[in-house]
């Protein structure tokens, strides 16, 4: 029997059952391999250089307003100084923002009305953590873009007031700030073509 048996495996009927084999056992652990990662993607354990292109760009811009309102607060208390962009000048109010993007590794233009035309206009109802809101207040020709915060979310912005105060957080949903609104802002991420200003 065992004669038999062997005889058998060295046929040519042998090799094709073991080939066949071979075969359904890979297919197997191809199988198992797609449901693992597919269960990895549903369930978030997976890194954003593996997302689709689309994804990417949503996941890394909400690592950056994530980045960009951490470093945001802790420049709380820091005194309003015109010209100032670094924590050892301190900080008007568009060189906050620009000093805070830089830390979070994008480079933004230095005044108020060039941010305003570098990033991508976005309405009040979409502003999210890390957009740039903007406002036109006093003594410049009209439609000129004069203060600037960065957005945290709730209505709230984290912004360099006007001398005598310091970077705070407050409201821009007061009669002040809502009659002074020139519009909300998102900055163009490197993957989205944007350049250095």
């Amino acid at each position: 029997m065992q004669a038999k048996l062997v005889a058998l495996a060295l046929s040519g009927l042998g090799r094709d059952a073991v080939k066949v084999a071979a075969t359904l056992i890979l297919a197997i652990l191809m199988a198992l391999a797609f449901v693992i990662a597919s269960l990895g993607a549903l369930f978030g354990v997976v890194t954003p250089a593996e997302l689709p292109p689309n994804l990417q760009t949503e996941a890394t811009a909400t690592e950056l307003g994530a980045r960009v309102v951490e470093l945001a607060y802790g420049q709380i208390g820091m005194p309003y100084v015109w010209g100032g962009a670094s924590p050892e000048t301190s900080f008007d109010c568009s060189g906050l923002v620009q000093w805070v993007y830089r830390q979070a590794g994008v480079s933004l233009p230095r005044t108020a009305q060039q941010q305003y035309n570098w990033t991508q206009r976005i309405s009040r109802d979409d502003l999210g953590p890390g957009d740039t809101v903007y406002f036109q207040i006093c003594c410049q020709p009209p439609d000129t873009v004069t203060h600037v915060g960065i957005y945290i979310g709730n209505g709230r912005m984290i912004h360099s007031p006007t001398p005598g105060q310091v970077v705070r957080e407050e409201s821009i949903t007061t009669p002040y700030w809502q009659a002074h609104w020139a519009g909300g802002g998102r900055v163009r991420l490197p993957s989205q073509g944007s350049s250095s200003p």
